[in-house]
């Protein structure tokens, strides 16, 4: 009895062994660790310079990557955009955001945030792309899922296999890990597919109620990408752009284009999807991935039917400019105002 309850117990932590060798490297691995403990002091915008100069070469080495995707036989390629400037805590100062390539095949993400008078690192993430192993797995997402960005989810592959981590933001403005997801696929036979949450082994079903979860009630995504929005890699700003906001005026973090005669610019929270007029009785004009993007609106609607404002926009495809409707809750209102809009009028 005592030989086979010792069998036993040896199979159970061999079990045990396996799925903690199986556990993903990364963040976890480092415990949260940030490498950048410095507290700058002074104005932001002097700070988030003087992080970017000092992160300059390895955010050079990570845009110099050109990803390639095959869409329909035939090849797109995308520049890598490694830098963003976004409003995560809602206080009128954008937080720094950027991957850069860490040893030449893996990239790396920092996330700096400031009061205005003190900046430091909230967020260090290792290895959530790989560079020169296979470009076409290099995707990621990342969202805040609650107001004022206090709790951040990331999405990304270690190899093969989803990784998702959900943070929530500390005392100090610093993100710490919170819950974690993991999957590991077994292309051959789905009986072998595994799923942690927080190290211990689940069940599939567990496991997609758990990732509904972390994804439920995102108020911002900062980065997402996917074959269907091939228009960036990842963030809207190489170095040079951040650099130039940074140095610029206003406090938006989005440098925004000068108005033109007739027409208001409006930054895009989503994809653009369109009619051919303003109401979903009229044609569909297909859906453009420009989000994040600044767009030349023209002029405002009132849909009688469903009550609420259209709005007409210049879309740039492919070398051409389209003219058509959406919905106005696809711009960031801050940036634009149904007020500097001409009305037109429809029954």
């Amino acid at each position: 009895m005592k030989r086979v309850f010792s069998i036993f117990l040896f199979l159970l932590m061999l079990c045990a062994a396996a799925a903690q060798a199986t556990e993903p490297d990364g963040y976890v691995a480092t415990g949260g660790r940030i490498t950048d403990q410095q507290i700058y002091s002074g104005a932001w915008r002097q700070a988030y310079m003087q992080i970017l100069n000092s992160h300059s070469n390895a955010i050079h080495a990570y845009q110099a990557r050109t990803i390639e995707y095959y869409i329909d036989d035939y090849t797109v390629q995308v520049p890598c955009k490694p830098v963003s400037l976004a409003d995560m805590t809602g206080d009128g100062i954008p937080e720094l955001i950027f991957m850069e390539d860490a040893n030449g095949m893996r990239g790396d993400l920092y996330i700096y945030s400031t009061d205005g008078t003190a900046t430091r690192c909230a967020l260090y993430v290792p290895g959530i792309t790989r560079i020169g192993y296979d470009d076409a797995g290099m995707n990621f997402d990342i969202y805040l899922s609650s107001a004022n960005g206090r709790t951040l989810v990331l999405e990304y592959d270690e190899y093969e296999w989803p990784w998702v981590l959900q943070l929530t933001r500390n005392a100090f403005g610093q993100y710490t890990l919170l819950n974690y997801l993991r999957a590991e696929y077994d292309n051959s036979n789905e009986a072998n597919d595994l799923f942690w949450h927080n190290g211990s082994l689940i069940s599939y079903s567990e496991y997609a109620a758990a990732l509904g979860t972390m994804r439920a009630g995102r108020t911002m995504t900062l980065s997402t990408y996917t074959t269907e929005d091939v228009s960036r890699y990842g963030f809207t700003l190489d170095w040079e752009g951040a650099a130039a906001i940074v140095n610029g005026s206003g406090t938006s973090g989005i440098a925004k284009p000068e108005i033109q005669k007739d027409g208001v610019m409006g930054l895009t929270v989503d994809k653009l999807a369109t009619r051919t007029g303003p109401g979903t009785q009229y044609e569909g004009g297909g859906t453009y991935s420009v989000k994040n993007q600044w767009i030349k609106v023209l002029s405002k609607a009132w849909d009688k039917r469903n009550k609420i404002w259209w709005v007409k926009c210049e879309i740039p495809y492919h070398g051409e400019i389209r003219v058509l409707w959406t919905g106005w809750k696809r711009f960031d209102h801050t940036t634009i105002s149904l007020d500097d809009l001409p009305e037109e009028t429809f029954d």
